[in-house]
């Protein structure tokens, strides 16, 4: 695959910028709520003097259930951070130079960006993806054929080798859709979109089209959130097909 180096290419250059430029965001617990919880388990238990009472169990789970999302936050704050600070291996960008000689150095960064930005979903949630962008998978087939480096990044970021797993014969449209739904999902999430009706597509979503790369995905706005509102509400379609708005590889979920 090939990208196309031309005056509208050129002309995307203040997209490619926008899109480094955007950051990840990620919800945080309010410490005034975690401050209400205590208080109110604090003045149950000095009304109740029992632990077994009602009055006193029901702000008790409120407060494990707290610390719990306190608890898987600041986890998935940690690794995000890993991913972030990681630094691909010196092996991938020769190569990708060498197969990609017109990319620039702007947007080979934003490739790196946005492979940064998938193993970010499977941080935020184990579970199979759609990769949705031609460009970024380039960069992965180049990881891939350095198998040691590879595996020592992603168990240096998310903990455990990420699968890479090309659509084949046995994978249903239904599964296709759900795989690119739930990759629209998260990667809103990631940058604190609301996948529902977002005035942006999440930058995953948006590279391909800002390098113009040749027989790249090209996802139009208005069409992703309202084709998402469908998944939402039933789930599955299997009337609908990821057609050439899907990409053929994935990862994840094992």
């Amino acid at each position: 695959m090939k990208i196309t180096i031309t005056q509208e290419a050129e002309a995307s250059k203040p997209q490619v910028d926008a899109l480094l430029q955007l950051q990840w965001r990620q919800p945080i617990i309010k410490k005034r709520w975690i401050i209400l919880a205590i208080l109110v388990l604090l003045l149950m238990y000095s009304w109740q003097q029992h632990l077994t009472s009602l009055w006193v169990i029901l702000p008790l789970l409120w407060n494990l259930a707290l610390l719990n999302m306190v608890l898987v936050a600041r986890s998935r704050r940690k690794t995000l951070h890993k991913i972030e600070q990681a630094k691909l291996h010196s092996i991938f960008w020769l190569q990708l130079r060498q197969q990609y000689p017109e990319l620039n150095l702007q947007q080979r960064k934003l490739i790196e960006q946005g492979f940064k930005d998938y193993l970010a979903l499977h941080a935020m949630q184990k579970q199979a993806y759609a990769m949705p962008s031609h460009a970024v998978d380039a960069l992965w087939h180049v990881m891939l054929q350095y198998p040691k480096h590879y595996q020592q990044l992603c168990e240096q970021t998310i903990g455990r080798t990420l699968q890479h797993q090309p659509y084949d014969a046995n994978i249903t449209a239904a599964d296709q859709n759900k795989q690119l739904f739930e990759s629209w999902r998260i990667s809103c999430q990631l940058h604190g979109f609301n996948p529902r009706n977002t005035s942006q597509l999440p930058r995953l979503f948006a590279i391909d089209q800002a390098l113009n790369w040749q027989g790249g995905q090209d996802f139009e706005l208005q069409g992703m959130t309202q084709e998402f509102a469908k998944y939402l509400s039933s789930q599955s379609n299997s009337s609908s097909s990821c057609g050439s708005s899907c990409s053929s590889c994935g990862g994840g979920g094992d």
